[in-house]
C-alpha cells in the first residue's frame, strides 16, 4: 500500500493564542482496502463536549492510502479530547460512514501527541464503493458495474443496490403499446433491455438502401399488419445503411471505407502505409489508387530540378532531370551554366582575361579585368636565341618551370617577373631536357629527364642538379603521384635501347627507375603521358609510319602494367601522338600528326576515344601538346607557331607566328596559360 502524507488545515478556534492552548494531537489517519472519497475528523472535549471537525478528500490508490491532521485544543479545553476518523464512500453528506475510529488523547500543554486511527474496509472491485459486507453500499463488490447510482438492466440482477427487482424497478409484465399500435407486455430484451413484448407483432428493422441488410445500429420496430418496404425482418448486420455498395459480403475496396462491415478497413490491402519509392526516386507510402482496387505508392516528398554538369563547376546545364536524389555523379541541383565545358565559366563566376563571358551575363570581360594594354600573348625571350624550350610545367599561378636543350632550365617564382636560368650541375649544353615535372608538396623540387637518358632532380634552394640514374633512353614525359606517402614518378621514353621502341618505367626519383611491361606487345615510341592518378594515366605515342599509326595505353592498378585503348583499330587515319591531357575521369585529349589530308585530335569520353572531326585539316598542323580545362575549354599547340583554342562551337586561332615552333603548353586557367618554343620563347597570356 503506497502511503502519501497529506497537511490539513489546524483545527482550532478562532483568535486562540497559542500559549493558551492545552496541547495539540498530530493525527494519523490510515485506511486500507479502498480509497475514500471523503475522510472527516473530529475532536470533542470530553469535560465540556464541544466538537471541531474538519473534512478533506481521500489521498493515495484504490487500496488505501494517509492523512494527516493537526489538532490544536482551544483555550479552555481540558486536557483529554476523544479524537474520532470516519471514512465515507463518496462524499461526507452521506447518511453515514463506512467505517469509524476514536480514540481518547491526553494532551500535554507545548507538545504535540501523535496520534494514529486506522481505518478498514473493502472495495474489492475498484468502483469507489465499499461492500456492505464492510459497511458500505456496494452489493456486489466483485463487479464495478453492479454499484449505488449504476443503470438498472432487465437481468434479474441489483445493478444499482437498492434492493429492488427488476420486476418491480422495471414493471416488468405490464401493459405496453409499440409500433403500429400493437398491444404487449413489457419484458427483458436481449440485451438488459426492456421492450414491449408483442407475441403477434412482427419486428423489422430499417433498411434504407434497399440491400437486403438491415441497419445494425437501430432498434427493432414492430408491426402488426404487413412488413412496409424499407425494412427487412433480418438480417440487421449493414453497418451503413445509406450506402447500398456498403455491406456484408460486399467487396473490400481500397477506399478507407469498411464496405464489408467486418470492422475492419481496407484489410485485403496489406501494404497501404508501407514505406515504397515514387516516381522520380521520391520517398513515399502506398495508398488507394483512382479505381479503388489496388494500391499505388504516393510520393511524400518533392522532386528536384538536377541538371548535367559536365565542367565539375556546380552548375549545370541543358535538360533538367526531376528526381527526389541524385540521378547519378556529375549532376548538380543549380542550372544556367553557359558554357558546361569549361569550369571557369557559370553564373556569378570571376570575369577573367580569356575573352570570354565568365560570368554568363552576356558580355565578355571589361579592360579592368586585363593587364593593361588589353590582352595578348606576350613573348619573353628566355636564354640564348638558339635555346629551344621543349617542356613545361605549372600548378601554382606565377610559378613556371621550363626545361630544353644545351642543358637549359629556367624557373620562374611567384615572387618575380623573371626566369632564373641554368642552374649549376644540369648536365653538359648537349643534354636536352625533354620532360620537366614539379613536386609543389616538396619545395617545387624539379624531376628531369634528357634525350640522353639522364634522370635528373633539382632542390631550388640549392639550385643545383643531382643526376640519379641514366637511361640511355630518350625520356619524353614524366608525371608523379604519391602512393601511400611515397613519390612515384611515371615516364615515357621515345626508343628502348637501339630499336625504335617505347618502354615506360617508375621512379621514385632516389633510386634508379623500375622499367614496366606492356605483356609481350611491342610497343611504338611514346612522347607524352598525364594523368589525374595512377588509377587514370594515358601514354601515347606511334609509330613513325604505316597505317596504323597512334597509340595509347592506360595504366592497369592491378597488375603496374600498361594496357592498349586500341585506338589503331577503332580510329582510322590518323597520325602518331605527341600529347596528351586528362581533365577528370569522364574527359581527356590526345593530339598529334597530321596525315593523310587529316589533323589528329582525339576526344576521351571515360570509356572510348574518338576523333574530334571539327579541327580544321587546312593547316596540315603537327599538333605537339595539349591542355583542357573542360569539353568546351581545349587549347593545343602546333609546330608550326600557332595555338589553337576550342570553346565547344568551333576551334580558333588565338595565336600565330609561323616562324616559331611550339613544343608545350600548361597552365593554371584559361587567363594563366604559357606555351614553351624555340629562339628562347616562352608566351604567357595574358601579358
Amino acid at each position: 500500500m503506497r502511503r502519501v502524507l497529506v497537511l490539513l488545515p489546524l483545527l482550532a478556534l478562532a483568535n486562540c493564542k497559542k500559549d493558551e492552548s492545552p496541547g495539540a494531537a498530530k493525527v494519523t489517519v490510515d485506511y486500507s482496502g479502498f480509497l475514500p472519497g471523503c475522510v472527516q475528523v473530529n475532536a470533542r472535549d470530553e469535560g465540556s463536549g464541544k466538537e471541531l471537525s474538519t473534512t478533506v478528500a481521500g489521498k493515495g490508490e484504490r487500496t488505501g492510502g494517509s492523512l494527516t491532521v493537526a489538532v490544536i485544543a482551544p483555550s479552555g479545553w481540558g486536557s483529554t479530547i476523544q479524537v474520532e476518523a470516519r471514512a465515507f464512500e463518496q462524499t461526507c453528506e452521506a447518511a453515514s460512514p463506512v467505517v469509524t475510529r476514536s480514540t481518547s488523547v491526553t494532551l500535554t500543554p507545548g507538545t504535540s501527541v501523535p496520534v494514529a486511527l486506522s481505518l478498514q474496509a473493502t472495495d474489492g472491485d475498484g468502483d469507489g464503493y465499499v461492500s456492505v459486507l464492510t459497511g458500505g453500499t456496494d452489493c456486489n463488490d466483485a463487479n464495478p458495474n453492479i454499484r449505488p447510482g449504476a443503470t438498472e438492466l432487465c437481468n434479474d440482477v441489483d445493478d444499482n443496490c437498492n434492493g429492488q427487482s427488476d420486476t418491480v424497478e422495471l414493471r416488468l409484465g405490464q401493459s405496453c403499446t409499440e409500433g403500429q399500435g400493437c398491444e404487449g407486455v413489457r419484458a427483458c430484451g436481449g440485451n438488459g433491455e426492456v421492450l414491449c413484448n408483442m407475441p403477434l407483432a412482427a419486428y423489422a428493422y430499417p433498411d434504407a438502401d434497399e440491400d437486403g441488410h438491415g441497419d445494425r445500429n437501430a432498434a427493432p420496430v414492430a408491426f402488426c399488419a404487413g412488413i412496409p418496404q424499407g425494412y427487412v425482418v433480418s438480417p440487421a448486420d449493414d453497418c451503413n445503411d445509406n450506402n447500398a455498395s456498403i455491406r456484408p459480403g460486399a467487396t473490400e475496396l481500397c477506399n478507407g471505407v469498411d464496405d464489408n462491415c467486418n470492422d475492419q478497413i481496407d484489410e485485403t490491402f496489406s501494404d497501404l502505409g508501407t514505406a515504397c519509392t515514387a516516381d522520380a526516386q521520391c520517398a513515399g507510402v502506398y495508398v488507394c489508387d483512382a479505381s479503388g482496387i489496388a494500391t499505388t505508392c504516393q510520393a511524400t516528398t518533392t522532386p528536384n530540378d538536377w541538371f548535367l554538369d559536365g565542367d565539375g563547376d556546380t552548375f549545370g546545364d541543358g535538360t533538367a532531370v526531376s528526381s527526389c536524389v541524385s540521378p547519378g555523379e556529375g549532376y548538380v541541383n543549380t542550372s544556367g551554366d553557359c558554357n558546361d565545358g569549361n569550369p571557369f565559366t557559370y553564373p556569378g563566376a570571376p570575369e577573367l582575361c580569356d575573352g570570354l563571358d565568365n560570368n554568363c551575363d552576356g558580355n565578355v570581360e571589361g579592360p579592368e579585368v586585363c593587364p593593361s594594354g588589353g590582352a595578348s600573348w606576350a613573348a619573353r625571350t628566355v636564354g640564348a636565341s638558339d635555346q629551344e624550350w621543349r617542356s613545361i610545367f605549372t600548378e601554382v599561378p606565377g610559378d613556371v618551370t621550363v626545361s630544353g636543350n644545351q642543358g637549359g632550365t629556367a624557373i620562374l617564382k611567384p615572387s618575380s617577373s623573371t626566369f632564373e636560368t641554368n642552374a649549376t650541375n644540369c648536365g653538359d649544353s648537349n643534354r636536352g631536357w625533354n620532360a620537366v615535372w614539379a613536386d609543389m608538396a616538396n619545395l617545387g623540387r624539379l624531376y628531369l629527364g634528357s634525350s640522353g637518358g639522364s634522370l635528373t632532380f633539382l632542390d631550388r634552394s640549392q639550385n643545383a642538379c643531382t643526376q640519379t640514374h641514366d637511361m640511355t633512353r630518350w625520356i619524353r614525359g614524366l608525371v608523379g603521384f604519391r602512393r601511400e606517402g611515397t613519390l612515384e614518378i611515371h615516364g615515357v621514353t621515345e626508343n628502348s635501347g637501339s630499336a625504335n621502341q617505347g618502354l615506360t618505367f617508375t621512379w621514385t626519383g632516389e633510386t634508379g627507375p623500375n622499367e614496366l611491361k606492356f605483356g609481350t606487345t611491342t610497343v611504338g615510341p611514346l612522347f607524352d603521358l598525364h594523368g589525374r592518378s595512377r588509377s587514370l594515366l594515358f601514354a601515347v605515342g606511334g609509330f613513325d609510319g604505316g597505317s596504323s599509326r597512334p597509340r595509347i595505353y592506360r595504366f592497369n592498378t592491378n597488375t603496374s602494367q600498361w594496357q592498349s585503348e586500341n585506338v589503331e583499330t577503332t580510329t582510322s587515319g590518323l597520325g602518331r601522338l605527341r600529347g596528351v591531357w586528362v581533365v577528370n575521369d569522364k574527359l581527356a585529349f590526345a593530339v598529334g600528326d597530321h596525315t593523310g589530308g587529316k589533323n589528329t585530335v582525339l576526344q576521351w569520353n571515360g570509356s572510348t576515344w574518338s576523333r574530334m572531326s571539327s579541327f580544321p585539316n587546312t593547316q596540315n598542323e603537327t599538333l605537339t601538346s595539349v591542355i583542357a580545362f573542360g569539353s568546351k575549354s581545349v587549347y593545343v599547340t602546333a609546330h608550326n607557331g600557332r595555338i589553337y583554342r576550342y570553346d565547344g562551337t568551333g576551334w580558333q586561332i588565338v595565336f600565330e607566328n609561323t616562324s616559331l615552333r611550339f613544343n608545350d603548353i600548361a597552365g593554371t586557367s584559361p587567363a594563366d596559360l604559357w606555351v614553351a618554343g624555340n629562339a628562347g620563347q616562352i608566351l604567357h597570356w595574358p601579358q
